[in-house]
Formats: structure tokens, C-alpha cells, sequence
């Protein structure tokens, strides 16, 4: 047999001097059965981390909303911060401060004419400042005199329901008798005594 003439034809030789794809050996890339399971080392390591030690993800900001949910708390809260008028003179009445208790739930009532709760707490005043003026007065018994001079009066500035006052005061009638006859409320009446007594105007006629 006559060899053939024709060059026989060389396969390409890589960097390394391997034929291409023949003889290079094959690396298998690595096995992650996380990768086969649809997941990713990644997001495993990120699950089995500690929670301090996890990416914090920022949700994006809406400015909108954040306002909206912002009055929707004030709204909510204002009303359990106020306080009522029911609960200022109650406060003001457990302080000490009948008369300004009384004064705000006279108000109220103005208003709510038929507000039991109010009407109920008018009554607590009253008698809290009736309790206050005869401890000041001395008691329903009492009989005052006047104590200064006429001159002297003239240089007091008095109002109309104190100067009339003084005028039943005569050193006979009580402080009872006196309440009747000056066709004053009560408390009214006994606010001007206690101011007067305060004053050194009146004193108890037993004790002169």
C-alpha cells in the first residue's frame, strides 16, 4: 500500500499542551445541597446566624402613611389626656379648693342642667364650704357684735351684701336667725360672715 501524501490533520493544543477537549481532565464544580435544594448557602447562613448578627432590612419609608398613622394616634390620645371638668373640681375639691370646685361645676351645670354626676358633686361642695365657713363663723349659735367704730367703717372698703350683714348684726340675733332674715343664700351669707370675722369686723359677742 501506497501511504498517502496528505498531512494528517493536528488537533488544537491548549496553554498546557492538552487537545482540547479531549484529554483535560473535567473539575466538577463543588456540591452544595442547598443549591440543589433551591436555596442558597447564603440565605443559610443569614437563617442560622444569631438575630444581632442578621442584615436589618429597612422597609422603604412612605411619607403618607407615616402622617396619616401619626393623627390617627393623636387623635386617640387626646381625649384620654384631657380632663374633664367632672374630674378638675373633684381634684380641686380633694385639694382643698371648695369654692373654685363649686364654681367650675355651677358652670357645668349652666350647660348640662340635668348632669347627676355634677349635681352630686355641687352637693359635696356646698357642704365642704359650709363646714369651712363655721369653722371660721364658730357655729349656727353664734351671736356676733360689731367690734369697730363707725368711722372706722367708713374707711373699709365694704360691698352691699357685707354692709347689710352689719346691719342685722345687733348682738341678739344668732348666726341662724341671721341667715334667715337677710333672704341671702346661705353660702353667700356665710362667705361674708367668715370675711368679716376674718376681718376683725365682727366678733363673737360671748368672747368680746
Amino acid at each position: 500500500m501506497i501511504a498517502s501524501s496528505r498531512p494528517i490533520p493536528r488537533e488544537p493544543k491548549d496553554a498546557d499542551g492538552h487537545v482540547a477537549g479531549s484529554d483535560r481532565p473535567t473539575a466538577a464544580p463543588p456540591f452544595d445541597i442547598h443549591v440543589l435544594a433551591g436555596g442558597s448557602r447564603e440565605a443559610s447562613d443569614d437563617a442560622d446566624a444569631p438575630e444581632s448578627d442578621r442584615p436589618t432590612v429597612v422597609p422603604p419609608f412612605d411619607p403618607e402613611a407615616f402622617a396619616q398613622d401619626s393623627e390617627i394616634r393623636q387623635r386617640v390620645s387626646l381625649p384620654l389626656a384631657e380632663e374633664t371638668t367632672i374630674d378638675k373640681a373633684r381634684r380641686l375639691l380633694q385639694g382643698g379648693d371648695a369654692e373654685q370646685a363649686l364654681f367650675l361645676v355651677e358652670r357645668l351645670l349652666e350647660q348640662i342642667p340635668l348632669d347627676t354626676d355634677a349635681r352630686t358633686l355641687a352637693n359635696e361642695c356646698r357642704a365642704a364650704l359650709e363646714r369651712e365657713y363655721l369653722a371660721v363663723i364658730g357655729s349656727a349659735a353664734t351671736v356676733f357684735i360689731v367690734d369697730v367704730t363707725p368711722n372706722e367703717l367708713k374707711t373699709m372698703a365694704l360691698d352691699h351684701v357685707s354692709g347689710f350683714l352689719l346691719t342685722l348684726t345687733d348682738g341678739v340675733t344668732n348666726v341662724e336667725t341671721l341667715l334667715d332674715l337677710c333672704g341671702l343664700p346661705q353660702l353667700v351669707a356665710l362667705r361674708h360672715l367668715r370675711d368679716l370675722v376674718r376681718q376683725g369686723i365682727i366678733v363673737d359677742e360671748g368672747r368680746a
